[in-house]
């Protein structure tokens, strides 16, 4: 079965599963994620209603191609889609009252270079090597979030600039996602042995550092975490030094005080090799290292030889 046909068949064959499949449509939407990665997604249309719960499909096709059963694919990918039904209901026209929408916009930050074309239609604010762009957070339980990225048409439909969405964006999420500062020693049994990306920047980190994890509780786009008001600053404060920032992923960050004899060609080759080997494509923020320094209160960035890919 090629690409192309397994779309089709998931397609076809998800609403028919389903308890009522005459009240759902399903179609295959070809999504441009974080970084400019292509994914294509099945969405799930039930009749009245405007959320629609999304599974990405490019994961399954691989499991297909190395021997998984089809009717246990499909079987899986159903019972997502009926869990992931949405239980609120948004009404389209809330989108157009700024007013209504406020409360819930924040920010996130992302490589500027890896999403420079999406970046072509949304406002957003440059930073270091990467951008703050803004989102409307819809929905938010302990299974995840949803968000809607604004673009310069709803920017020009509210008649705001970016300055205000920046400054309504940082009062928002800095309030809906609180930030969280670790030993990495105290999430050691916690997320080790589930975090890929954590446990290869922890087992090649030079011996003997102190590492601290930055994040928000959600420890979902954690790394927005490093523009919070003061975060950075209190920290270093109390570490009394300088801070060494490494790009874990766009979920989290590393700290790590600059007051010990370090390397930074080390740790910029550790975070290239990591964002090469155990960092999703769509969850890569930066091949670079970025050093705060206090007595400015500025993010410097340790930029590396490597050209961004």
């Amino acid at each position: 079965m090629t690409y192309d046909q397994f779309l089709n068949y998931v397609r076809e064959q998800s609403v028919y599963e389903l308890d009522h499949p005459e009240e759902y449509q399903a179609s295959i939407n070809h999504v441009v994620k974080n970084n400019a990665v292509e994914l294509d997604a099945i969405c799930l249309h039930k009749h009245g209603e405007s959320l629609s719960p999304t599974i990405y499909l490019n994961s399954f096709y691989e499991q297909y191609l190395e021997g998984r059963p089809l009717k246990a694919i499909l079987e899986e990918i159903v019972s997502t889609l009926n869990n992931d039904l949405p239980k609120l209901e948004i009404p389209a026209s809330l989108y157009d009252n700024y007013e209504e929408v406020k409360p819930q916009i924040i920010y996130r930050i992302v490589n500027y270079h890896k999403n420079r074309e999406r970046l072509s239609a949304c406002p957003y604010l440059p930073f270091c090597d990467l951008a703050i762009t803004f989102r409307w957070l819809v929905h938010a339980d302990a299974y995840g979030i949803a968000s809607s990225l604004i673009t310069n048409q709803e920017l020009d439909l509210w008649n705001v600039t970016v300055e205000e969405l920046f400054k309504v964006a940082s009062q928002n999420t800095q309030r809906l996602f609180p930030y969280q500062i670790q030993p990495i020693q105290e999430l050691l049994s916690n997320y080790l042995t589930n975090d890929p990306e954590l446990q290869d920047l922890c087992t090649a980190s030079p011996s003997g550092l102190p590492i601290y994890i930055l994040s928000n509780q959600n420890r979902i786009n954690g790394s927005t975490c490093m523009i919070y008001d003061n975060v950075l600053y209190n920290f270093a404060k109390s570490q009394d030094c300088d801070i060494y920032i490494l790009p874990s992923s766009i979920h989290e960050v590393l700290l790590i005080p600059a007051n010990h004899n370090i390397n930074e060609e080390a740790l910029l080759s550790l975070v290239h090799d990591a964002n090469r080997t155990v960092v999703n494509n769509t969850d890569i923020l930066s091949d670079s290292v970025y050093r705060y320094d206090v007595s400015r209160n500025r993010v410097i960035m340790i930029q590396n030889d490597w050209k961004q890919e």
